[in-house]
């Protein structure tokens, strides 16, 4: 008698929490999706999409919502990864984020505006300075900050690689899945790109920016205080 694997996998995963002050936040979490077993060469000519689903208690709806958002596999941290198929309830690790690492240029100054592209590029010519000096090149945090970087360059110059903009520090490669995206749309004449403002680019890159820093900062982006 055949019989077929279950398509569908329910885990459930118990975040950190992270206390400052009177307020508290969920650290995000980096989770690895395994698929054990080899399939008919004929049967994998085209990638399947694969539908993922996020919940969380009703009672937090007005504080906060799920995002997901995918990682190239060097985000992962060697030896903490993550991976359910059945009862998960004794994993409760922090998958991404490290208590003990400074990221020195967040939050970001209460008079940040994203509108403001000197204020973006305040902020990566902080990135690039925290990358070249204090960030191990080899770990995954390097790897969230380098995205972060081109993040806040095109948001300082929103017409890169055209118009005038500085050389940056070559120990940071044109790489990164937003900057390829980038320059991607760019080189294909991409989608009425010249027909969007410099107000529209960069509130895209704000909401990028927010999104991806998530990942390994779950605290206000923006101080409030001086």
């Amino acid at each position: 008698m055949n019989s077929t694997l279950s398509l569908t996998k329910v885990s459930t995963i118990y975040p950190g929490i992270h206390y400052q002050d009177n307020y508290a936040s969920l650290q995000p979490m980096c989770l690895t999706v395994c698929f054990p077993g080899t399939f008919p060469r004929h049967l994998l000519k085209r990638t399947d999409p694969i539908r993922i689903s996020v919940s969380i208690d009703e009672e937090y709806g007005t504080f906060t919502t799920p995002v997901i958002e995918v990682a190239a596999p060097d985000l992962r941290r060697r030896g903490s990864l993550l991976h359910g198929s059945g009862n998960s309830d004794n994993v409760n690790q922090d998958m991404s984020y490290d208590n003990e690492t400074t990221i020195s240029f967040l939050p970001l100054p209460p008079s940040f505006d994203y509108i403001n592209q000197a204020d973006w590029q305040t902020v990566s010519h902080k990135i690039q300075e925290w990358l070249t000096t204090e960030v191990d090149a080899e770990s995954s945090l390097w790897t969230w900050g380098r995205d972060a970087f081109w993040l806040t360059f095109v948001g300082g110059y929103p017409s890169f690689p055209l118009g005038k903009w500085p050389m940056w520090d070559p120990r940071i490669p044109l790489e990164g899945s937003f900057i390829e995206k980038w320059l991607e749309r760019l080189n294909d004449g991409g989608a009425d790109q010249e027909a969007l403002t410099q107000e529209d680019i960069v509130s895209h890159i704000w909401n990028e920016f927010c999104t991806h820093a998530a990942l390994f900062y779950p605290l206000p982006l923006i101080s409030s205080s001086n």
